[in-house]
């Protein structure tokens, strides 16, 4: 949100959520506040790409933080790059990365905090 780049490889050594989304899909509003709670509880980077490119204008983006008071980090695809290499079909897809940059589950569709916990224990 902020335009500086965010890249993967920052976070080796530590669990991350990769998950892809946009305002105007239900699914994605819907597992918004278990994934802040997730970052809340426990310790786990989340990466919340916004397919920029698929939105109205940014300040949907933008409301849409504020209204959910995300503090996670957001950052934007606004040419639908990021979301060509992680061949994204599906909103949302989750990835679970572990501390070793190992891929170690891929979800689509929405999880709630329970198996997004489920699936972080996992990783340890």
């Amino acid at each position: 949100m902020d335009g500086e780049t965010v890249q993967l490889s920052e976070f080796r050594g530590e669990r991350v959520m990769l998950n892809f989304w946009a305002t105007w899909c239900p699914p994605c509003r819907a597992e918004m506040p278990d994934m802040q709670k997730l970052y809340d509880e426990e310790n786990v980077v989340i990466l919340a790409v916004n397919m920029t490119d698929t939105e109205s204008n940014v300040e949907e983006v933008e409301n849409f933080i504020d209204e959910y008071e995300l503090t996670f980090q957001v950052p934007m695809d606004e040419e639908a790059d990021i979301m060509d290499t992680y061949q994204i079909i599906a909103y949302p897809t989750t990835f679970m990365i572990d501390s070793n940059g190992k891929i170690h589950n891929v979800s689509m569709g929405a999880m709630n905090h329970e198996q997004m916990l489920q699936q972080l224990e996992e990783m340890e």
